[in-house]
């Protein structure tokens, strides 16, 4: 995946006139790559999410410093998809602050029980080094899905993928859908 540059980010007064049109085209990615359960959503990152993460980060901070744009875009760029890894934004979602107060401490270590599987196969997310601790500080965790060579040959031929977390109390999975799939599999190269 190439790399997002400098030159991609607009400054705060030029996004605010395209805010609106960018915003929409965004919008219309993001439904077709985010996948929900019952208390989890996943967001199949690309480099058009990312991308769009830093403009909106600069408008909001009002940023015109190139050094902090530059340190912006590593921070973000950790979550860029590669040929060899899909990136999956994790949202823990609850309808009210008191289930939330409730339950987030059931939730400790769920960043480490997210598989992606399919045929019989399946692939561990790694989270985000450094987030993971004894108490769930963050209901956005952020994970990779290395494929290895034999991993990526299973995942290409596969029809029924699913995302999936494993703890228990929040056994939750979701089907990849098809038109989802097929872009995951054109994004992965080996």
């Amino acid at each position: 995946m190439e790399p997002i540059k400098p030159e991609e980010i607009f400054s705060p007064e030029i996004y605010k006139t395209k805010r609106d049109e960018i915003t929409r085209e965004i919008v219309s990615e993001k439904k077709k790559r985010r996948l929900v359960t019952k208390t989890f959503s996943f967001l199949f990152e690309s480099r058009n999410t990312v991308l769009n993460q830093i403009n909106e980060m600069v408008f909001i901070e009002n940023v015109h410093d190139m050094e902090e744009v530059d340190r912006l875009i590593r921070v973000y760029s950790d979550q860029l998809p590669t040929e060899t890894e899909l990136s999956v934004s994790m949202f823990i979602e609850f309808e009210d602050e008191k289930q939330m107060v409730r339950e987030i401490p059931k939730l400790a270590g769920i960043e480490n029980s997210v598989f992606l599987t399919f045929d019989g196969h399946e692939v561990k997310g790694t989270p985000e080094e450094g987030r993971s601790t004894e108490v769930l500080e963050s209901t956005l965790q952020y994970l990779k899905f290395k494929f290895t060579k034999a991993d990526h040959e299973k995942f290409s031929s596969s029809k029924n993928v699913y995302i999936e977390t494993r703890k228990e109390g929040y056994n939750e999975a979701a089907k990849i859908p098809e038109g989802l799939l097929a872009d995951l599999k054109k994004e992965l190269k080996f």
